[in-house]
């Protein structure tokens, strides 16, 4: 008898230190962000639209706009999230978050994929990005998948180039040869081929942006493809002389309050005459109220208003970053709770 009560009591004690060390590990997951629990999830082959989805029309390059098949124009213009990975590692990853952003009036998201957190999770495919694909396009907005480098694609050169099991030009290959195929039947995905291209020289960017056109068209795709510029995608004058050979591209620049308005012409205003451009970061800091990298001190008046004034001229698009309270120049004040100033500033051109 006392040998049974023994094992209940045994077998009672284990569970409740089971229950005990499941909530430990959750409450560790949902904390501090630096560890999580994830499950498995269904790997499709490609993605399938929802039965009777009614998502943004496919778009494609026409002249210096980009266009639906019925010859629309579409002028983007949104916001950009932080890595879904970071979302989800604080309970931000869901469908709330991409209906919040439609009401803010904008028509397109960027989406940073970090290689890093790629690397973290076998299943960031198919647990992040399919389900934030049918999010936005039951939302009507369209999507920018971004592969989130900073540095020399060839030589893996640049101080915020992540550690990796493969060099960025492999990763590269790997990342689209999977991910823009299997996007291939959403028409409302654009594809961003690389983040920020620094640390190397045009010619060098210029072939391996060609490589990676090439590459994901051999894969049957045939959405917009987004190609940066040099120093940091701030500079496209290399596209007036040496465009790519595809005719469905949109370049890219990214534009901060350091970066003189008389230049603006040159790097991107030009090309933005003849080919589809889109702004996809932009924003700034309140130098007064946040402290921040130099580079980002702004003001509406100083640098808000004059580019978005200028890319209205030129019909350009643009992505302001981050909707968000922590990475810079953030929307939100801490704790996510209410827009700061900034971001008031921003979703009153969104939604006048």
């Amino acid at each position: 008898m006392i040998r049974r009560i023994l094992k209940i009591a045994s077998i009672f004690i284990l569970g409740l230190v089971g229950v005990l060390l499941v909530s430990l590990l959750i409450l560790m997951a949902t904390g501090s962000g630096s560890f999580r629990i994830t499950l498995p999830v269904k790997h499709n082959d490609i993605y399938t639209l929802p039965q009777g989805s009614s998502f943004p029309a496919a778009l494609h390059a026409e002249g210096n706009q980009l266009v639906t098949a019925a010859g629309e124009p579409v002028r983007l213009r949104g916001v950009m999230i932080p890595d879904p990975y970071r979302l989800d590692g604080e309970n931000h990853f869901n469908q709330d978050l991409i209906t919040e952003i439609q009401n803010t009036g904008a028509n397109v998201i960027r989406v940073p994929v970090h290689p890093e957190n790629w690397q973290k999770d076998k299943d960031y495919l198919w647990r992040y990005l399919d389900p934030l694909v049918t999010w936005a396009g039951d939302s009507g907005l369209y999507v920018i998948i971004d592969l989130h480098f900073i540095g020399n694609i060839s030589t893996g050169a640049g101080q915020l180039m992540p550690d990796l099991e493969l060099s960025a030009a492999e990763f590269a290959d790997q990342f689209w040869s999977q991910v823009a195929p299997y996007f291939r039947n959403a028409p409302h995905v654009l594809f961003e081929i690389y983040n920020e291209p620094a640390d190397i020289s045009t010619a060098d960017w210029i072939k391996s942006s060609t490589h990676l056109v090439e590459l994901i068209r051999s894969k049957e795709v045939t959405q917009p493809l987004i190609i940066g510029g040099v120093e940091y995608s701030k500079n496209l004058f290399w596209v007036l002389e040496n465009p790519l050979n595809d005719d469905n591209l949109a370049y890219a620049a990214h534009i901060y309050p350091s970066h003189p308005r008389r230049d603006w012409p040159y790097w991107f205003g030009k090309v933005a005459e003849q080919y589809p451009v889109l702004i996809t970061e932009w924003g700034y800091l309140d130098a007064k109220t946040v402290e921040g990298p130099a580079y980002l001190a702004g003001t509406p008046q100083g640098y808000g208003e004059p580019l978005l004034s200028y890319l209205d001229e030129l019909g350009a698009g643009w992505v302001a970053c981050w909707y968000d309270d922590k990475w810079l120049p953030s929307m939100f004040t801490p704790g996510r709770e209410t827009l700061n100033e900034y971001g008031q500033w921003v979703i009153g051109e969104l939604n006048p």
